[in-house]
């Protein structure tokens, strides 16, 4: 499984894509993560990432490619990966797509969330992370158990540097000059799939996407299957065609009365063999 999460800051590529690895069982791999890592562990010679990741700004196409293929060297990701945060530019997926051409394991899904803007500020605003085991939450769609701690390790959470107003609306400008046409490079190569981000929680866009997913690698374990163009229109289109249900979540039903046994046919007498037909005399000459 090989995947591509793409959209506009805020939109929920972190929270999917750590979803998803957990379902799955195969990495997520995050550059931000991974520049936001070599920026704690060597401050001095990452200074300008440092700068560049606080203004919101890209880091050059040249060390995201660098820090990306060394992870992808990583045995973990023979099975798999899921991509949070890059391609974020024309460039940048065509080196990609080179890349992993070269390691025989091109991209199979760019998956799209797709959100409208207002509601990208208002998560911007109000996401927290945990800076120990890099956890995503929201503190009014995704609240952690306590409040100003991690679920998961109990550290304290904290804002990102560029989670703030005036970050954000630099980063929307860039995704809509970079990494907006991305949505039409990946269209070309019939490798685009959309999701509407309006479910009311993670975990329920979380199957969605899971439907979706199945159908593109697993298509036999999908339910019931209409052609778009049928059924009615606030269904899911996915991948040229309609979930009407997600796989597991069919209402169970009742269970039907117990049928009665059906009398067995008597046994007839067997037939004596047929005698063997003559053969048909040929007429003399």
């Amino acid at each position: 499984m090989r995947i591509a999460i793409l959209g506009a800051p805020g939109c929920g590529k972190g929270t999917q894509a750590k979803l998803l690895s957990a379902s799955y069982r195969v990495p997520q791999i995050s550059t931000g993560d991974l520049l936001r890592d070599a920026v704690s562990t060597d401050p001095e010679e990452n200074a300008e990432v440092k700068a560049l990741l606080d203004k919101g700004k890209l880091v050059p196409d040249e060390l995201v490619l660098q820090v990306l293929e060394r992870r992808l060297a990583r045995r973990d990701t023979k099975r798999g990966f899921i991509l949070d945060g890059v391609p974020r530019s024309i460039p940048q997926a065509q080196a990609l797509d080179a890349l992993l051409g070269m390691l025989g394991r091109s991209l199979q899904i760019a998956l799209f969330l797709e959100v409208d803007e207002g509601t990208l500020l208002k998560r911007i605003l109000s996401r927290l992370s945990c800076p120990k085991c890099e956890q995503i939450y929201n503190s009014e769609s995704n609240p952690p158990s306590k409040p100003g701690f991690c679920d998961q390790c109990g550290a304290a959470l904290e804002k990102r540097s560029d989670d703030r107003r005036e970050t954000f609306k630099v980063r929307l400008e860039q995704y809509r000059e970079n990494t907006q046409p991305l949505i039409n490079y990946y269209r070309a190569q019939h490798k685009l799939r959309t999701v509407k981000n309006d479910a009311e929680s993670a975990r329920d866009l979380h199957k969605s996407i899971c439907t979706l997913i199945d159908l593109e690698i697993r298509p036999l374990e999908i339910d019931e299957l209409y052609f778009a163009g049928n059924g009615d229109e606030d269904e899911n289109i996915i991948a040229g065609g309609r979930v009407t249900q997600s796989p597991g979540t069919a209402e169970p039903s009742a269970p039907s009365a117990p049928s009665e046994p059906k009398p067995e046919p008597a046994t007839q007498p067997a037939s004596e063999p047929k005698p063997a037909a003559k053969p048909i005399p040929k007429p003399a000459p």
